[in-house]
């Protein structure tokens, strides 16, 4: 398929990209403590560059050296000391082919180094912050407002002695701008607070002042949230009226996005969230300019992102994530191999939880490599071996592929469908991103030339001819020690997709509220006339090592949609009318049972005995130890380039 619309160049002031698609700003933190930039900073955005993007847009940059600087290994432009390394860093951008843009931030009271001073509109405070730190805002003073009006000139001046292409406003978000933007987070009462006009002010007086020290014809792009989804903040209304300001003050672009780090489902939609969540709102704005808007949030496959413009729905589309998880994104897309796109899940795994807010550098689930760019590649192996793979899941297929690509003979063992425990994301909204990898795993298997075998393995077998072995088995599901009647109808969360016309309309109990169990509950939610109970032995649902944003978001979400949820309530058995619960008599009615009770860990059995018969052996993803996607890819792709 031709993605035609992505592929015409298009026009931000005086720019000209080469495209429409523009990588959108994602924090890396692989900068020095001081802000200034590294290699690897350079070899990640050059990396995207080369990925085919019409503009790179560099991650939130530190205007000032006194509050501004929000987390780790951030980039600055702060003074003077900080070009030298913009400069490289730009340079090796437009090398490629790509724009260069700078985005510049005031952190405000998302302030994640846990030190003073924090400085916002107004002393209201955001939790997650104040309670592990101790730190509150405290409201920026009139003199210190001119001060920051004054460093993003200043900075925004860096940027253009830089020779960055464009420069662009955070005013979205959740950071110091978005703080006097919205009443949920101003409650000022002088010229900066209160109406309209005055909550905006500030955000007008630095475009002023970025204006004022730099040449016209240097573009300036402001990214806004069209609202921030509190319920008392900032109205689509005035998100229109102020893109309509914005533009008679002198910006170029404007770049829609939505969200703040209080209403991170919005901001960093999560995988049972929709995709284009923002659209409603960017389609409101874009008729009331005659400037560019860039549409932001989710957009995550080449139909959608191209669809976005051959619509007329927005005039460029920003991608974040998507382009971590494969920086070819665009490459691949305009050349109609989006099959091979490796797709972000939007898990907020390896990105967020065990990346970003682990205070480490970015990561990906599906791409080991990001922020490590050129260090692991899968390369060619010295010598060319017969390998065997046992099993074709998530960690299996990924092994495979890169087997190949290292130059092995391959033979892959899988008894049943391809794609293993990810086959059960098949045909689930919630579910479609997953479903989307494993549509992409087994393509990447299938398109190389890996002999595929429909069969378990066996000792036998994978000691028959094979240099090295690599187990890839997954973990079993943990087994139900109550009672289970002959009568009753009990699944696992994998036969679900296999009965979902058996389950439609009728009342399911859902027994486990971890992450197995809650996702099971949603996708079952998603069935017509479908009513779902969660049950949980514990006092809170997803009680387990699970994604930080999941933990948090999730119970709220399972009650949006419908799904009653009754922890601290233990199954004891099943039988035809449903289950019978710990220390009462009365059963909870249930037409089918679905038991999420997790996996355990697997058996070392089939590779003890391969390692009897002095052949390598190397076990990965659930067959070691039960994990998520993260460590199904990860293990694979590091097992892969040691054969």
């Amino acid at each position: 398929m031709a993605f035609t619309s992505l592929s015409r160049p298009g026009t931000i002031g005086s720019l000209t990209l080469r495209n429409r698609v523009v990588k959108s700003p994602n924090t890396t933190a692989t900068c020095n403590p001081d802000g200034t930039v590294t290699q690897r900073t350079v070899n990640h955005y050059r990396r995207l560059g080369e990925g085919g993007t019409g503009l790179v847009m560099v991650e939130y940059t530190y205007v000032d050296d006194d509050a501004s600087k929000s987390i780790h290994g951030q980039p600055g432009a702060a003074n003077q000391n900080h070009v030298a390394g913009l400069g490289w860093l730009a340079d090796e951008i437009r090398s490629t082919g790509a724009a260069a843009g700078l985005q510049l931030v005031h952190c405000g009271r998302q302030k994640f180094l846990s030190i003073k001073p924090m400085k916002s509109a107004s002393d209201s405070s955001w939790d997650v912050i104040e309670a592990p730190f101790g730190v509150k805002p405290e409201p920026l003073t009139l003199d210190e407002i001119a001060g920051v009006v004054r460093s993003f000139g200043e900075a925004a001046a860096r940027a253009y002695q830089a020779r960055f292409d464009l420069v662009e406003i955070h005013a979205g978000h959740g950071y110091m701008i978005t703080n006097f933007l919205s009443p949920h987070t101003n409650n000022r009462t002088d010229a900066y607070g209160g109406s309209f006009e005055n909550r905006s002010r500030i955000l007008l007086e630095i475009v002023d002042a970025v204006r004022a020290n730099v040449p016209r014809d240097f573009p300036l792009s402001v990214r806004m949230s069209v609202t921030d989804y509190e319920p008392d903040g900032i109205t689509i209304d005035e998100s229109v009226q102020l893109a309509k300001l914005l533009e008679e003050h002198g910006v170029d672009v404007i770049h829609a996005s939505g969200g703040h780090h209080a209403r991170m489902e919005w901001e960093v939609s999560s995988w049972y969230m929709p995709r284009q969540p923002h659209r409603w709102g960017w389609e409101k704005i874009k008729p009331e300019v005659s400037i560019p808007v860039i549409a932001s949030g989710s957009l995550v496959t080449p139909e959608i992102a191209n669809e976005i413009l051959e619509s007329n729905s927005a005039d460029f589309v920003s991608l974040g994530r998507a382009m971590l998880a494969d920086p070819e994104w665009t490459n691949k897309a305009l050349s109609g191999r989006q099959l091979e796109i490796v797709p972000c899940i939007r898990c907020n795994d390896g990105c967020l939880h065990r990346g970003i807010d682990a205070k480490r550098s970015v990561g990906c689930t599906v791409n080991p490599q990001v922020a490590e760019e050129g260090r692991f590649p899968v390369g060619t192996a010295p010598v060319a071996k017969r390998v065997a793979v046992a099993g074709g899941g998530p960690a299996g297929l990924r092994a495979a592929a890169a087997l190949a690509d290292r130059g092995h003979t391959v033979t892959l063992y899988e008894p049943g469908v391809l794609g293993g425990a990810l086959n059960h994301a098949t045909g689930s909204t919630v579910k479609q991103d997953l479903a989307a990898l494993r549509e992409h795993l087994v393509h990447e298997v299938t398109r190389r030339d890996i002999e595929v075998r429909a069969e378990a393995a066996d000792a036998t077998a994978l000691t028959t001819g094979y240099d090295e072995v690599i187990i890839a088995t997954g973990a079993p599901q943990r087994e139900f020690t109550g009672e289970i009647a002959d009568d009753a109808l009990v699944l696992l969360p994998g036969d679900v997709t296999a009965h979902r016309d058996e389950l439609t309309g009728r009342h399911v109990v859902v027994v486990g509220g971890g992450f197995q169990g809650s996702e099971t509950a949603l996708r079952l939610a998603e069935l017509p006339g479908t009513t779902v109970t969660l049950v949980e032995a514990g006092t809170t649902l997803l009680r387990g090592d699970e994604v930080k944003y999941d933990a948090l978001m999730l119970p709220g979400h399972l009650t949006e949609v419908g799904v009653e949820v009754r922890t601290g309530a233990e199954v004891i058995a099943v039988d035809a009318k449903g289950v019978r619960l710990a220390g009462t008599d009365e059963p909870l009615a249930a037409d089918a049972v679905v038991l999420a009770l997790g996996r355990e860990q697997a058996s070392p059995q089939l590779a003890d005995a391969v390692r009897e018969a002095d052949v390598p052996v190397r076990v990965i993803g659930s067959a070691t130890k039960p994990g998520r996607v993260f460590d199904a890819l990860h293990t694979a792709h590091f097992a892969a380039r040691l054969v």
